[in-house]
Order: structure tokens, then sequence, then C-alpha cells
């Protein structure tokens, strides 16, 4: 998790990291990017190439949110902030 946090601060610094309670299923919240959650999929999903779960799939309340498992090698996991951050820009 502290790869993750450095990476965001560093790199993708207005995605905000919503502090885990013990688990390896992060919140990320995209809202500073005042993308609807159908665009804000679009760029994820199809121009980044990498799915995490909406926000919106456990409830209104998460508008522009995506959840990220970060149980995986950490190249892949850079590679997949790697590309979020790239289809961002």
């Amino acid at each position: 998790m502290i790869f993750l946090r450095n990476y965001l601060h560093e790199k993708l610094p207005k995605v905000r990291l919503i502090e885990p309670e013990g688990t390896f299923l992060l919140w990320l919240d995209f809202s500073a990017y005042d993308y609807s959650d159908k665009e804000l999929d679009e760029i994820i999903v199809h121009k980044a190439k990498v799915w995490l779960d909406r926000g919106t799939m456990f409830g209104n309340e998460g508008n522009n949110f995506q959840r990220i498992n970060i149980a995986t090698p950490r190249p892949l996991l850079q590679e997949a902030l790697e590309r979020i951050q790239k289809a961002l820009e």
C-alpha cells in the first residue's frame, strides 16, 4: 500500500486514496477530475485497459470512486497505475 500511496502522491495527485481498514481492496476517489461515472469508466476500462470496480456497483454514494485490488505483484500494479495515469493526461 505504501507503493500505491506514494505513486498517487507523485504522479496522480488528484486521485485521493481512501485509507483502508485492513484490506487489499482500496477505494480511489477520482472526483477531482470532474468526469461523469460513464466518462471515467470509459477512460479507465477502454483507454487505459484496466478493470477496476466502479463505485456505483455499491450504490449511488460510489459516484466518482473506483475500487482497486492491490493483492497483485508490484510490476502489475505499477503497469495498471501507469496506464491510468497516461489515460487521464
